[in-house]
């Protein structure tokens, strides 16, 4: 596999590490989605997006289990790279990797299980 194009961000309140495994885009995202990190979240995920059609991938795992809030907008960014991939005819699955205690995050990404049920999954640990 090929290395990344995509450049990790690291902020005060808010980071994205990427590594990857076999075919496989892991994206370990941390602190807090709020306003402040909308833009980034934003542009890395379209950067996302064009490496996951780059590479062929099967599959983008995102691990948010230290991620403490998400605000709506953050949502949506995640939500228009779900649909961005299936516009592309990448039919990858992506899966987010929840902390059960932390149960926000399973109710708020519940929405894009719905929205995309074959690629879209939850896993809570």
């Amino acid at each position: 596999m090929s290395i990344w194009r995509v450049d990790p961000i690291v902020t005060e309140s808010f980071a994205i590490e990427r590594t990857v495994s076999n075919d496989t885009l892991c994206v370990k995202v941390t602190g807090t989605g709020d306003m402040a990190a909308v833009a980034p979240l934003g542009l890395f995920l379209e950067d996302l997006q064009s490496e996951a059609l780059r590479l062929r991938v099967s599959a983008v795992v995102f691990d948010v289990r230290a991620l403490y809030f998400l605000n709506s907008s953050c949502l949506k960014a995640f939500i228009s790279f779900v649909f961005s991939l299936t516009g592309q005819g990448l039919r990858c699955k992506v899966e987010f990797l929840t902390d059960a205690r932390l149960g926000w995050q399973r109710r708020s990404l519940t929405a894009l299980e719905r929205i995309a049920p074959e690629l879209v999954s939850i896993a809570g640990t």
